[in-house]
């Protein structure tokens, strides 16, 4: 699995993630450190659920994630057919 990365703000080099905490189902933190030993940069950055690009199997009723247009316009498509048998 591949580990979504940036490079640190301030000299561009490679950070590593050292922890992180869960703030919502929809966002996290994750504190990280730039391997420069030279520049030691810690910073916070967030991790947040934005859109829906394929509707869940077992979706959580209570967690509201806005589903993207075209994710829409398929499923409101779909439930437009007409399933009768002929």
């Amino acid at each position: 699995m591949r580990v979504i990365g940036l490079p640190c703000p301030h000299c561009t080099q490679s950070v590593r993630a050292i922890k992180s905490r869960t703030m919502s189902p929809m966002f996290k933190e994750i504190t990280y450190r730039c391997q420069n030993v030279d520049c030691g940069h810690v910073f916070i950055a967030g991790l947040e659920v934005l859109r829906t690009v394929s509707l869940s199997a077992v979706p959580n009723y209570d967690v509201k994630i806005p589903i993207s247009r075209h994710v829409r316009a398929s499923a409101l498509n779909q439930l437009s057919l007409n399933l009768t048998a002929a």
